[in-house]
């Protein structure tokens, strides 16, 4: 899931790279962005002809339309202290004492590409019948060992055991619909 959505972050990121480069001057006129009126309540709307009006009412524009970012950012190495989220997902948790907890099989990264926690399964046998936790993402550790690295997490089996169950979007719409049948 999370490569999906890197993977179409990066793709809309390049369809809007040619719209910023026409719409460039080569000459501008200002460095300074004209000011923005705030819109009061009871003021008329611009005309729908009009380039100050707001994307939802300008005429063959999609209301979901979003203003493309100014310049793309790239990252062009891994830092030290950076983790790769092939090399995470599917790797063993373990507690401070060496013991299995499970593996880490999603991550939950919010709207500013923060990533707030690893989804780890806990459980189960053979990855049937474990629980998915999510853990707060400060509470895991990369540990060096002879073959790569481990993760610690700073829990014990039984606080991952009686965490509660993590959902996700889809699974909290779909239990709440059927609740509500």
């Amino acid at each position: 899931m999370t490569n999906k959505i890197v993977t179409l972050t990066a793709l809309a990121a390049l369809s809007l790279t040619p719209a910023v480069a026409f719409a460039q001057s080569a000459n501008p006129e200002s460095t300074t962005p004209p000011a923005v009126a705030p819109h009061t309540p009871g003021t008329a709307t611009p005309d729908a002809a009009s380039p100050q009006a707001p994307a939802s009412v300008m005429p063959g524009t999609p209301s979901t339309a979003t203003a493309p970012t100014a310049t793309p950012k790239f990252v062009s190495a891994q830092a030290s202290g950076q983790w790769m989220a092939s090399d995470l997902i599917g790797s063993d948790v373990v507690t401070a004492s060496d013991e299995k907890l499970g593996s880490i099989s999603d991550a939950v990264v919010d709207g500013d590409g923060n990533v707030l926690a690893a989804v780890i399964d806990v459980g189960g046998f053979l990855g049937i019948g474990a629980k998915p936790v999510a853990v707060s993402f400060d509470s895991l550790t990369a540990t060096p060992t002879d073959d790569g690295e481990k993760i610690v997490v700073s829990l014990t089996k039984e606080e991952l055991n009686a965490a509660p169950e993590f959902q996700t979007l889809d699974q909290a719409r779909d239990s709440s619909a059927t609740k509500t049948q």
